[in-house]
């Protein structure tokens, strides 16, 4: 006799209420609400998503919840034409619709907790943990993925789009909390555990709040270590005792938030977030002798990587009748300290007969302040607009040095006995952003409307850099310094066809910065620069690059707002590229080449067929291709950019409905694809491309009607598929016949127990 689904759920979730002690229960997602209704800011303003005229996608805390979301990585698996490039927690390169780039001194996508922006500077580029924070999702009000330039009203870095975290926000009339544990298992590792909380507390009646987050996480690694072969920096002596789970991730934080409103028209809220991650090691194994069936590390020294950050901000927000002043004020600090196995570097290089260890250190600091304040009007007329101010300091210096190790067996031999160190540096590096922006737009007719944007800015960078040491050749000393200005328009008309049907077009201007460089000393290398068809003053600095997005798209629903079906194609037109140039005469400069060509589309369904039954989809195609080649580097025209895959897919089934009069209960299973992918430029190389992979999640819960309990089950990875996510630049030097490689955790199961009051 067939058992039907419901059938299965029913006794499943009773099981889940056996463990839980006849009272927990899981949070199930309430029957999904009508996507018209989710409110967004992505233009600074509140709006309802199917009104608002981009290609976006939206992740709410129940959304969050259901999919078991705990990182940026995470959220590349839903979002269609976004790619997180990931060497684990904290170690995250953002790229949307193919606008990649390992060279420059800004990101290419705008990154922002609240009105923060969070992404990298400049000189999370020297390390291999170049990439962003990674911030907790826990008390996530939602995660905005903008694709498309959004340089109007976010700035120079949001030339591929922009990722906003969106934090809950003090509530004035409610006493709420929420305490939660997450324990799971993963295969070829261990256990982790995840403890987090939440408290609502309104301390005057409707005109002081105060929210508390804070949160403990533990993972076990399953990335194994053995020394390496002291006869061959390829090898790994397995004969040496093993290091297992070396991959470890610790991290804890706290954010409080003071919501203060003497009037209905007055609101000051200060927020304080502070997180410490510390990683055993990078989440990556050695492509010899490792590899992804086997992912082992041969390395001589622990690679501890702790970071702190710090973000402290004011935001001010008053009504003057039908203009609402916004005034945001921000400090963020990250400090990153790491250590890097140079073991093999010194080997290959300089052909001591045995590999000994040797170790790297970095210390990066980064220093921002921000301040943007805007105006935005609520007319009873057609005409809306948005006006504001900007103003981000950056000061970033980092030092990095490989002393000779205490017992180094070769320190009085030839060439090391000529000097002090191994190696020594300092960068001071600072950047200004002044920019002015506005925002208009016109109600044409009672269904049609225009917009018109433009940001006016001005970037200044210096730096002052050190050298010392054998890889330095001795002491050396430079400084150099660039600025540049610009303006990036946009452009838009939006058709609401009906109630629930929108059709938008797009012409958006994307803009970074070019940036001082590390300068080549002309009498060494000016003939191949040169030959390469720079001149001479691209030696020191090199020009901004800019692109121009051409995009349509519709936002609909149908059936009675049972399915939602939202889709857009665009067309990238990007010049001047800054490109990394390794020169033969030994030095490494950025400078502009040429073009590329972006050109694709994403789409996204969701279709509740019944109430009980969810299912959603969603596809992104992205072409982003070179137009030319580039001198001084394997690239030719036509070559992938890199890190971008074609082809992006996830699709999702959940089923919800009332288990008894006390208890409801969800099962859901989600899928994600990532297409293949190439790292490198250079074919010839064997790291020079990743394949695709498929991931499969399943999740299973209960939440009684009436109790506080919560309770669910989980797998993710069910299949335990792995996968290459990046692969990462070493601080000191890359080794053309090994290379570490970055992959996705195993299959993970757990367990999710909650308790509300």
């Amino acid at each position: 006799m067939g058992i039907s689904f419901s059938t299965l759920l029913r006794s499943a979730c009773a099981t889940g209420a056996l463990i839980a002690a006849g009272a927990a229960s899981a949070q199930a997602p309430a029957a999904p609400a009508d996507s018209n209704e989710i409110i967004v800011t992505a233009q600074k303003r509140s709006e309802t998503i199917q009104h608002v005229p981009l290609s976006m996608t939206v992740l709410t805390q129940a959304d969050l919840e259901k999919r078991g979301v705990q990182s940026l990585y995470d959220v590349s698996r839903i979002a269609p034409s976004l790619a997180v490039v990931s060497s684990g927690p904290g170690e995250n390169n953002l790229i949307i619709r193919g606008i990649s780039s390992i060279a420059g001194s800004a990101a290419t996508v705008g990154y922002y907790l609240d009105d923060t922006p969070i992404a990298a500077s400049s000189n999370a580029a020297l390390l291999s943990t170049r990439g962003v924070i990674d911030p907790s999702a826990l008390d996530v009000a939602r995660i905005e993925v903008l694709r498309g330039p959004q340089g109007t009203l976010y700035g120079s870095s949001s030339m591929g789009g922009t990722v906003r975290y969106i934090s809950n926000q003090p509530n004035l009339d409610k006493f709420e909390g929420r305490i939660k544990a997450d324990l799971s298992d993963t295969a070829h590792g261990g256990f982790n555990w995840n403890l987090n909380g939440v408290i609502n507390l309104p301390v005057v009646q409707d005109k002081v709040a105060l929210r508390v987050a804070a949160y403990v996480r533990r993972d076990d690694g399953y990335i194994d270590r053995y020394p390496i072969d002291p006869t061959n920096y390829l090898a790994a002596d397995t004969s040496a005792k093993k290091q297992n789970n070396v991959n470890t991730y610790k991290t804890y934080g706290a954010r409080a938030a003071l919501l203060i409103k003497p009037n209905d028209t007055l609101s000051i809220t200060p927020s304080f977030l502070y997180q410490y991650s510390r990683l055993g090691t990078p989440f990556t194994f050695d492509a010899v002798p490792g590899s992804l069936k086997n992912p082992i590390q041969a390395r001589d020294v622990d690679e501890t990587n702790t970071q702190k950050s710090w973000i402290a901000n004011l935001t001010v927000k008053q009504e003057l009748g039908p203009v609402d002043i916004t005034s945001s004020s921000s400090y963020y600090h990250r400090n990153v300290s790491l250590i890097d196995d140079s073991s093999k570097v010194v080997n290959y290089f300089f052909g001591t007969p045995t590999v000994e260890p040797v170790a790297m250190y970095g210390h990066y600091k980064n220093k921002e302040f921000t301040e943007e304040l805007r105006a935005a009007t609520n007319f009873s007329g057609p005409f809306q607009l948005i006006v504001g101010g900007f103003y981000h300091d950056v000061k970033a210096p980092l030092a990095s040095e490989i002393p000779f190790p205490d017992d180094f067996t070769y320190r009085n031999d030839a060439p090391f006995s000529s000097f002090q160190t191994i190696y020594a540096g300092t960068r001071n590096a600072t950047l200004k952003e002044y920019a002015g922006f506005g925002e208009a737009s016109y109600k044409i007719t009672s269904t049609l409307t225009a917009r018109a944007g433009l940001r006016v800015f001005q970037v200044n960078q210096s730096f002052f850099q050190t050298g010392d040491g054998l890889f330095n050749g001795g002491y050396s000393a430079v400084t150099n310094k660039s600025r540049d200005h610009g303006v990036t328009p946009k452009f838009s008309v939006q058709w609401q066809a009906t109630p629930d049907k929108m059709l938008y077009a797009t012409i958006s201007k994307g803009y970074r910065p070019g940036g001082p460089n590390n300068p080549a000393p002309a009498n060494v290398c000016g003939n191949e620069v040169q030959g390469l068809g720079l001149n001479q003053g691209q030696l020191t600095a090199y020009g901004p690059d800019h692109l121009w997005n051409y995009e349509v798209g519709a936002k609909t629903s149908w059936l009675d707002h049972r399915l939602t079906v939202n889709g857009s194609a665009f067309y990238i037109d990007w010049a001047k590229v800054q490109q990394q140039i390794v020169l033969q005469c030994g030095f490494n400069i950025t400078a502009n080449f040429g073009k590329a060509v972006s050109k694709g589309g994403e789409l996204e369904v969701e279709f509740r067929p019944t109430k009980q039954v969810t299912l959603g989809a969603g596809f992104g195609y992205t072409n982003a291709t070179l137009r030319n080649d580039v001198p001084g580097t394997a690239a030719v025209k036509g070559d992938q950019l890199q890190n971008t895959p074609k082809w992006t897919a996830n699709a999702s089934a959940e089923y919800h409905d009332q288990i008894s009069t006390t208890l409801k209960g969800f099962a859901r299973l989600d899928y994600s694809y990532l297409g293949p992918a190439d790292f490198l430029y250079d074919r010839t190389s064997p790291f020079y491309r990743r394949a695709g992979f498929s991931i499969f999640n399943a999740r299973i819960g209960i939440d009684p009607l009436d109790g506080p309990w919560e309770a669910s089950v989980y797998i993710n990875n069910m299949f335990d598929k792995q996968g290459a996510t990046d692969l990462p630049v070493a601080i000191s030097a890359d080794l053309p016949t090994t290379r570490r490689v970055a992959l996705n955790q195993p299959r993970t199961v757990g367990v999710t127990l909650g308790y509300h009051f």
